[in-house]
């Protein structure tokens, strides 16, 4: 657990004796230190603010210290009160501009807890190069404010742890994403294999191998040769067969033609000889006398 130096506060009563005066509190996980600075501004009546405070019973404390600027409305001591006590209620706004207010007070020990007290208020609110500037700015009007001191290195600490996480946390995200990035590459480039294997599976069922191809062509090429061949040995029995010439072509129509015209001749003859056979038969019947013997 961090320990963290807290807020300063302003009475009247013995500001020498009063400034290393520190009350333990308990707030966000945090231990708490409250330093109580009394003004002698401040009448005898204005302790009420304190003891408001001390009791726990921060809404009168408010109402006093509001009270107070309602009468002196540049009271730098009433608005560091004021400051303190919206601080602790968590009106880090109303607190913020308060202790602003006090800056400008001309008493350099109330401006250097103004810091202090801003330093831890953006601490809260995790602002921390804020913090570190109200805190180095509190060291250099008290140098020896060791609790200001203290509170400068923690908040560099932290701060560092913080970068250091950071990094850390970009580098892992980076790495993170390089591997998933590089994680994705592999898985699209094994899905691809996967499936250039499947289309070349499917490939070889559809189609022949390379064998088979080259199997298939050369019985092709056989084939080829073997009718090559024949359609050669046919052509050339075909040139060695001898040719009639056109003298022998005549010669055997001559013939026919002669056969033909013996055989018509032939046909002829037996038809006139059939004709005059016919005509002898007939005449002696013609010359026979039609006589009736009585």
């Amino acid at each position: 657990m961090y320990v963290f130096s807290s807020f300063y506060y302003s009475n009247k009563k013995n500001i020498k004796k009063k400034l290393g005066r520190y009350i333990l509190k308990f707030k966000k996980m945090l231990t708490i230190y409250l330093v109580f600075l009394f003004v002698p501004r401040l009448m005898a009546d204005e302790d009420k603010g304190i003891k408001y405070f001390q009791n726990g019973d921060y809404e009168k404390a408010l109402q006093y210290y509001e009270s107070v600027l309602q009468k002196e409305i540049d009271n730098k001591e009433a608005k560091f009160g004021l400051g303190t006590v919206t601080f602790q209620t968590e009106d880090i706004q109303s607190a913020e501009e308060a202790f602003k207010q006090t800056l400008s007070s001309e008493d350099i020990q109330l401006q250097s807890k103004a810091h202090y007290n801003l330093g831890n208020l953006y601490y809260h609110k995790q602002e921390l190069d804020q913090s570190l500037a109200h805190f180095k700015k509190s060291i250099e009007l008290n140098p020896s404010d060791s609790d200001a001191k203290w509170n400068y290195e923690l908040v560099q600490n932290i701060k560092r742890q913080q970068q250091n996480q950071k990094n850390e946390s970009e580098d892992d995200s980076k790495n993170k994403e390089e591997k998933e990035q590089k994680d994705q590459s592999q898985q699209q480039q094994d899905k691809k294999q996967q499936q250039d294997k499947k289309e070349s599976k499917e490939n070889q069922e559809q189609e022949p191998s390379e064998s088979d191809k080259k199997e298939e062509e050369q019985k092709k090429e056989q084939k080829d040769n073997k009718s090559q061949k024949e359609n050669e040995k046919n052509q050339t029995e075909e040139e060695n067969q001898p040719q009639p010439n056109q003298s022998q072509e005549e010669k055997e129509l001559a013939d026919t033609s002669k056969t033909k015209m013996n055989a018509q001749a032939i046909l002829n003859a037996l038809k006139d000889k059939e004709k005059i056979n016919k005509r002898r038969q007939i005449k002696p019947m013609k010359s026979r006398k039609m006589e009736k013997d009585w």
